[in-house]
């Protein structure tokens, strides 16, 4: 099987854009659809290969964690369905194959909960830069290969699924969600117009939420020590603007800032000051014709709410990954800013650990999608 593993691993990954994604949602036909499925097809086992020897490179103390293990298992059992799966030439053939990445998504949900565990009970046995370079790679592998999926799936049943985001409504929510778990913390968002952007949803309300949720947990810790009362608590001021390119989000609080011990780890995966860790649902399900199954599931994973020390470190995979940012400025003593910035014209490649290289796919897609600027990244 190693041998079998070899010749995946040795491959390199194809990465897209969200505009070459976009274009096959909007110029949707059968062709198109069963060569989408081959892509996806072809690409997964081989990004799946790439974490699996990550795996296996690792300190054997750390590869028979428990949790380690069964990550490595769920992946290496989603690598050997997958890399059995033939040529897709028919609709039949693309639905069972849709079933196929449903059941591995399902199966993969625990993945997160179980890498956060598994690297706090082994921070003894790696040093933070080997740490969290691990974890960087396989979490944004991990986003590559669903948002491959999810997109393969959503597109099969001729549903967008990177529509554009409204900055206030995606904002509204993520407020509202805090909300429900400080209240007492008032939050002011600076007049402006409204901004649309091409974005995975998912990916920016993970961001928000988490930065919302810290600056909150963080207020709601200073007023408890100072005595405040909720009518007099400072509030968190978000402000949203946008350039020619990117949007951006602004999250300020006045909640005593970031020690400086605390703030040379914050982006180091397996701390625990960098808030909590919420698990986002991140495949909006349309397989299934069972609404009310759909919704219990989804409430059921949206409902996981452990201190893991993951908000901060991976609110910056996500924004990273199509080409985004995100910086934290504090001032201990007074307060910190969270500065978020977000691609607007889906012309940014996956951010993956290796380097990219043209494609079929690549150059049909380039051809219709009208994409002008490419940026290459390499880890």
């Amino acid at each position: 099987m190693n041998k079998i593993l070899d010749r995946y691993a040795q491959q390199k990954a194809t990465p897209v854009t969200l505009r070459q994604l976009l274009f096959y949602e909007r110029h949707r036909t059968t062709e198109r659809l069963l060569k989408s499925a081959n892509y996806v097809r072809h690409e997964l086992p081989i990004r799946i290969a790439h974490r699996l020897r990550e795996f296996q490179n690792l300190p054997f103390i750390v590869g028979v964690n428990p949790h380690m293990q069964q990550v490595y298992r769920l992946y290496w059992e989603a690598f050997d369905r997958l890399r059995s799966v033939p040529p897709i030439k028919t609709q039949q053939d693309n639905e069972r194959f849709c079933e196929l990445l449903y059941t591995s998504l399902q199966a993969h949900l625990v993945v997160i909960p179980q890498l956060a565990l598994g690297i706090q009970e082994c921070e003894q046995h790696m040093n933070r830069e080997k740490r969290d370079k691990f974890m960087n790679s396989t979490l944004r592998s991990r986003i590559s290969r669903r948002v491959l999926a999810e997109q393969h799936l959503i597109l099969s049943n001729c549903v967008m699924i990177f529509q554009h985001c409204s900055a206030h409504r995606t904002l509204g929510a993520c407020i509202e969600k805090a909300h429900t778990l400080y209240p007492q913390i008032p939050v002011i968002v600076e007049d402006g117009p409204d901004i649309d952007f091409a974005y995975v949803g998912d990916h920016i309300e993970y961001i928000l939420y988490q930065l919302l949720l810290n600056a909150m947990q963080h207020a709601n810790n200073i007023n408890h020590t100072n005595n405040v009362s909720s009518s007099s608590s400072v509030p968190i001021r978000v402000t949203m603007c946008t350039n020619a390119t990117d949007v951006f989000f602004r999250i300020s609080d006045q909640a005593g800032g970031i020690s400086p011990e605390v703030y040379r780890s914050i982006y180091s995966f397996g701390h625990h000051a960098t808030g909590n860790f919420q698990h986002f649902k991140t495949w909006k399900a349309t397989v299934s014709d069972d609404q009310q199954q759909k919704q219990q599931q989804k409430e059921q994973e949206q409902s996981v709410n452990m201190p893991l020390g993951m908000g901060l470190p991976m609110s910056k995979v996500y924004a990273e990954y199509w080409g985004g940012d995100l910086n934290i400025q504090t001032l201990h003593g007074w307060g910190t800013d969270a500065y978020v910035r977000i691609p607007k014209l889906g012309d940014q490649l996956e951010h993956l650990d290796v380097e990219d290289h043209a494609s079929d796919l690549h150059v049909e897609l380039d051809s219709g999608s009208d994409v002008t600027h490419r940026r290459r990244f390499v880890i």
